[in-house]
């Protein structure tokens, strides 16, 4: 395979041809469709979208899901390498590369009620901040920007986006967004700040003119708190 000219996947040795997934991909979606392949082994499919989408312009998305442990070394490496082009590659698109971007991750514990919102099984900073920069924005994660010093989960096409959060339950009762709170926030890029945080303590008249969009946190988190304080 000229993306691992290496023998790097030698787990696979039936690797699908990317020009029959694309033609699939013509037959069956639209320039805007998203694709779900269970069972992304190499990557092919994902491979094949990137491709698809740098000949007709399109602007399909893939979802992969994969649980063997060569996720990392293969599968995501796929993608990042025929995003960002493989420079042994014969084929001048792919050596350039096809462009766009992905986030991956690897699931922990669930984030539901029994899984997360006990108090000795809330989510870490980062984790939180994945699931809600992701959720909020539609855009790639990167947890290298994170700086829970001051709240900073990322810089998102329109927003800077802020979590306010500690993974302490007794702490996360008395945490909100105060007028003191939202003042200090930095401008990273200039753009509106969009602020997560159990609750806030300023009305909207203020936030609009510290231009911050508010979104309180998920309801659960304090439906267990709830519990706890009327047990």
């Amino acid at each position: 395979m000229e993306v691992f000219p290496d023998g790097e996947a030698r787990a696979f040795t039936t690797i699908k041809p990317t020009t029959l997934i694309q033609r699939i991909l013509q037959i069956a979606t639209d320039k805007d469709s998203i694709i779900l392949d269970s069972f992304a082994g190499s990557g092919t499919t994902a491979h094949a979208v990137a491709a698809l989408n740098a000949e007709d312009g399109g602007n399909r998305r893939f979802v992969l899901v994969e649980c063997e442990d060569y996720v990392d070394s293969v599968t995501a490496e796929r993608v990042r390498r025929v995003m960002k082009g493989v420079p042994t590659a014969k084929d001048a698109k792919l050596k350039a590369g096809y462009g766009g971007s992905f986030s991956y991750f690897k699931l922990g514990e669930a984030l539901e009620k029994q899984a997360i919102l006990d108090g000795e099984h809330l989510p870490s900073f980062e984790s939180l901040a994945g699931y809600v920069y992701f959720t909020a924005t539609g855009e790639q994660f990167d947890a290298g920007q994170i700086d829970p010093k001051t709240g900073f989960i990322g810089e998102s096409r329109n927003f800077d986006v802020f979590l306010i959060y500690v993974d302490d339950l007794e702490a996360l009762k008395d945490l909100a967004l105060t007028r003191d709170l939202a003042e200090s926030l930095p401008s990273i890029s200039g753009k509106p700040k969009l602020v997560y945080a159990p609750t806030k303590y300023l009305d909207d008249d203020r936030l609009r003119d510290l231009r911050i969009e508010f979104q309180q946190l998920p309801f659960e988190i304090y439906q267990r708190m709830d519990r706890r304080t009327r047990g």
